[in-house]
């Protein structure tokens, strides 16, 4: 590991901002506001700088050229008022490409080295030239350091350019008192280096933990829902901090009162059993569990009507699926064939023909995925499908269907999928079945991730049992879409993409959701447009066991915004 001191050295003479990673990106994107925002008052105390100097100087020597150098500096500070007037009444953006930082610290270098050359104007008095200088240039970087203490890159580019200036003038007089003010102006660099490189040390690592915690959220309200809980945290003044979709949705219609109740309330047909638990320094929380065992009986009645008439719909859905499904490719065959074939009377060429050959055996490729797929997914109604349940090694699994994917014919995705499971964690169930449940969330999430690395993670959370995430930060999904995504045969692939042999015919979250509800297991997906799609998968705690490794491990998952839909 790099130290502390490279790092930050590296960071600062490089030639682009660094934007690999989510951190990167949104520094550069505070570090664009943080400028923007403060451009206008830099100016202002430039612009009194410039005034007070020039005064100065014409109070003591009264032939200089002080008037250029003022004019100079005057002019760029209109620079940053015309940039400040230009930016005025646009919302804040939420991602930014860099540019404008790139010319920030090319202007910060020409403002540096002009205001640095001050000297250069000043006359004759070489003594009285450097003592000024000195008196100039660390009140104008500390100042900018005080207003931009996350841009150091900034910061210190204008207070090297403006000391360069004055060195250079030095080296030229050779002046015994500019060579004083230089050695104080070199310790004052130094000073001012070691500042930045604490202060953006200290805010980098707050941007770690701010995304971690965000990432921890997440997850935390992942596994939340799985419990089958309404949650919510309230603040000291009865204002909602966070709350799960269940709570939103049976108790978030209306203010909830922060005592907690004797008897069960009934909610939606369901009776809920409440209780209240402050903690210092946070607020109220807020938890109801389901205690509906007086209405176990009419439940589960009810429960199997909607299961009947669910598969009823899903067989609906499934032939209706299908005959589209086989119809497309069977009409372009068909048509093809009839234009090459010995009863037509189109005249083709021998190109021709192999082109309308090439879209059969094209055509007869997407009916064979699509068979294939059927006749798997059909498969899945044998009470032998699933073969055994046995123990599985968890982590073994999973870096297993992970090194098998980026073998096969993901490999361009190689490298993009970052793996943090603990060694010691086994779960009884079906190993193939875990497998399949595992590649298909996973490929679902590299077809529509972008460039940021697919995050899998797993752990185990308390009350719940085994939670493992599969987040992507790809194009992510709307509401219609999700609430279709376990259909069989949906695929939100636009109706004028080329078909893809790669992306399947739809199947993939389908068979994952009924392999995993088929041993106990629960599939949630949340997702955002724009932002990504986060997959969870749940393995009941009875399920799973502890095994004991020599190596460290932590299997309490540290936890990652929204709520994710139920499967």
């Amino acid at each position: 590991m790099a130290k502390p001191e490279k790092t930050f050295f590296s960071y600062l003479t490089r030639r682009n901002l660094p934007r690999d990673t989510p951190v990167d990106a949104l520094i550069m994107l505070q570090q664009h506001i943080d400028f923007s925002k403060h451009a206008f008052t830099m100016a202002i105390i430039m612009t009194v700088n410039v005034f007070g100097a020039s005064f100065l100087v014409k109070r003591w020597v009264p032939e200089s050229h002080i008037q250029i150098w003022g004019a100079i500096n005057l002019a760029l500070a209109l620079l940053l008022i015309m940039d400040t007037l230009l930016k005025r009444g646009r919302p804040l953006p939420k991602k930014v490409s860099g540019r404008y930082l790139r010319r920030s610290e090319f202007l910060s270098v020409l403002f540096g080295s002009t205001w640095g050359a001050l000297p250069f104007f000043v006359g004759h008095d070489e003594d009285l030239a450097m003592i000024l200088t000195g008196l100039m240039i660390p009140p104008m970087a500390s100042g900018m350091s005080s207003l931009l203490t996350r841009v150091p890159r900034i910061v210190l580019r204008y207070a090297f350019s403006a000391s360069i200036s004055a060195f250079v003038y030095c080296a030229y007089t050779q002046s015994v008192a500019g060579m004083t003010v230089c050695v104080m102006m070199s310790f004052f660099l130094v000073a001012l280096y070691l500042g930045a490189r604490n202060s953006f040390e200290a805010y980098t690592s707050d941007v770690h933990a701010t995304l971690q915690a965000e990432e921890s959220r997440d997850l935390l309200i992942g596994a939340l829902e799985a419990s089958h809980q309404a949650f919510a945290i309230f603040d000291e003044e009865g204002d909602i901090i966070v709350e799960n979709q269940l709570y939103k949705q049976i108790f978030g219609k209306e203010k909830d009162i922060l005592k907690p109740f004797d008897t069960p309330i009934k909610r939606d047909g369901l009776y809920w059993q409440k209780s209240v638990q402050n903690i210092e320094g946070v607020g109220d929380v807020v938890v109801y569990t389901d205690v509906s065992r007086i209405e176990e009986t009419r439940s589960e009645i009810e429960h199997a009507r909607n299961e009947a008439e669910a598969a009823n719909e899903a067989k609906t859905r499934f032939l209706g699926s299908m005959s589209a499904e086989l119809k497309a490719p069977l009409d372009v065959i068909s048509a093809c064939a009839g234009v090459i074939g010995t009863s037509s009377n189109i005249p083709c060429s021998e190109e021709e023909v192999r082109d309308y050959a090439d879209k059969i055996a094209e055509q007869a490729l997407i009916l064979s995925s699509t068979l294939d797929g059927i006749i798997s997914y059909t498969r899945m109604d044998n009470e032998g499908y699933l073969s055994h349940s046995s123990e599985v090694a968890v982590a073994d699994t999973i870096e297993s269907v992970v090194r098998k994917i980026m073998e096969g014919p993901n490999t361009r995705f190689s490298g993009n999928v970052k793996v943090s499971v603990p060694k010691n964690l086994c779960a009884t169930m079906d190993q193939a079945s875990f497998e399949v449940i595992i590649r298909n969330l996973l490929k679902n999430a590299l077809e529509a991730g972008s460039g940021v690395p697919i995050i899998l993670k797993a752990g185990m959370v308390s009350g719940v049992g085994l939670v493992v995430m599969i987040r992507d930060r790809g194009r992510g999904m709307t509401q219609d879409v999700l609430e279709s995504a376990f259909e069989p045969f949906f695929h939100s692939r636009p109706a004028h993409q080329k078909y893809d042999q790669n992306s399947g015919i739809g199947l993939g979250l389908s068979v994952a959701k009924r392999l995993a509800e088929a041993q106990g297991l629960r599939i949630r997906l949340r997702s955002e447009m724009g932002k990504g799609t986060t997959a969870f998968l749940t393995i009941p705690e009875g399920l799973v066991r502890r095994t004991h490794t020599n190596e460290p491990v932590d299997d309490m998952l540290n936890l990652p915004e929204t709520e994710p839909r139920t499967a």
